[in-house]
């Protein structure tokens, strides 16, 4: 242990996490880690199942639309397909880049087809656009809500009030940003784990959705698993282009995805008797009609050793993903994904003792954590706030 805590005592040992198992090491990476594997050969449809006169390959990248760009008169979609079927993907992490002028696309995930002829598909869309509305989250022949840009959702149906709503990014912040420009290249993103959902966008984050709807017999409600498509879109003159589509599929099996804070006070934290004096808890704001202006967060103002520990103990193995600002928290030039407005990503993946840590999709071992007696805690000694909290178990 003593090792251990000598080899994290690193220049950003202060802005840590305390992810408390006895024995737990620092792993900067999984020697069994998944890679990404290329889902578009370069030069032709293999691997895929197209509409016959609606796809094709040309310089390089798979082209959407009819070849004289004239009208196309309903939306198809285009499936990963091998040995004579679709390919049902779980959870896993998507990329590619488009380029678009007018109309919109968008990418299926965890869909259904409609029928086994035809190339309609129900199910998660990824909303591919020249403007703005990248990135939202379209339920393609579903029933669950659209998630607009910048949005952070809860789909509880069970819950009176609707949908749980917090802010992932500001979306006039992303326009100013000119996060998605075009007729040029823009980079998609798309990340599930168990019924935890997210989208990015040149490496912005655009929206974060949890699914808690129940499963049904016609797939028109929550989905686990579906195939993977890309859709022309019915318009009046429409063509896209894809490349650089890959996939990382994860190996793990995870368990529902849980809010630790609940946006507005401490319950589930405990805190020392004098935390007071450290940690406050904003509560979101809304208007007079009921909708979100402002979201919750923690906040610490690293002037104690007082540290807030969740009274949940998550298991053994889990991934812990917010959103984090502080002057410690600053992420790295060449880091994947993007700040917005000075929040960075933050995950902890934690699996049987060994645990990585990645700030913006880039592995940080400057950001390792000193064990504790088997809890989950936010060190005192950062000035830092943190929004979207969220634990995923891995069984």
């Amino acid at each position: 242990m003593m090792q251990f805590m000598k080899t994290c005592r690193l220049a950003s040992l202060r802005a840590c996490l305390f992810f408390c198992f006895v024995a737990l090491t620092f792993a900067p990476t999984r020697a069994d880690e998944p890679k990404f594997e290329s889902l578009f050969n370069g030069k032709d449809l293999t691997g895929w199942k197209p509409e016959p006169g609606l796809w094709r390959v040309v310089d390089g990248c798979i082209e959407g639309g009819k070849s004289d760009g004239g009208p196309v008169e309903r939306s198809t979609f285009m499936t990963v397909h091998r040995d004579g079927k679709d390919v049902i993907f779980k959870d896993f992490h998507f990329t590619a880049e488009f380029w678009i002028e007018t109309s919109n696309s968008g990418i299926q995930y965890r869909s259904t087809r409609l029928h086994p002829s035809g190339f309609g598909v129900g199910g998660y869309q990824y909303e591919v656009s020249p403007g703005i509305s990248t990135g939202f989250m379209h339920q393609q022949n579903h029933t669950g809500p659209r998630v607009n840009v910048g949005d952070s959702m809860v789909n509880d149906p069970s819950a009176k009030a609707g949908p749980l709503v917090g802010f992932v990014a500001d979306q006039r912040w992303l326009v100013q940003q000119k996060f998605c420009k075009p007729a040029a290249w823009n980079r998609i993103d798309i990340i599930c784990r168990g019924n935890h959902l997210m989208h990015l966008a040149n490496g912005y984050p655009t929206i974060e959705y949890i699914d808690r709807d129940e499963k049904s017999a016609d797939r028109k409600r929550r989905n686990d698993e579906g195939v993977l498509a890309l859709q022309v879109h019915s318009a009046d003159a429409f063509r896209v282009r894809y490349r650089n589509l890959a996939i990382k599929q994860f190996d793990d099996t995870y368990r529902d995805a849980l809010r630790v804070y609940n946006d507005k006070d401490l319950d589930g934290w405990k805190m020392p008797g004098d935390g007071a004096d450290c940690w406050t808890a904003k509560a979101s704001e809304y208007d007079d009609r009921g909708r979100l202006k402002a979201f919750g967060y923690l906040a610490c103002n690293g002037k104690g050793n007082q540290p807030l520990t969740l009274t949940t103990r998550p298991g053994a193995s889990f991934i812990f993903r917010c959103q984090v600002k502080g002057d410690a928290w600053k992420p790295r030039d060449d880091s994947l994904f993007r700040a917005v407005a000075g929040w960075s990503l933050l995950e902890v993946t934690v699996r049987n003792g060994k645990a990585s840590v990645e700030l913006n999709g880039e592995v940080r071992t400057d950001l390792s954590a000193p064990i504790r007696d088997g809890q989950l805690a936010l060190p005192s000694d950062v000035n830092a706030e943190y929004r979207n909290l969220i634990c995923i178990p891995v069984e």
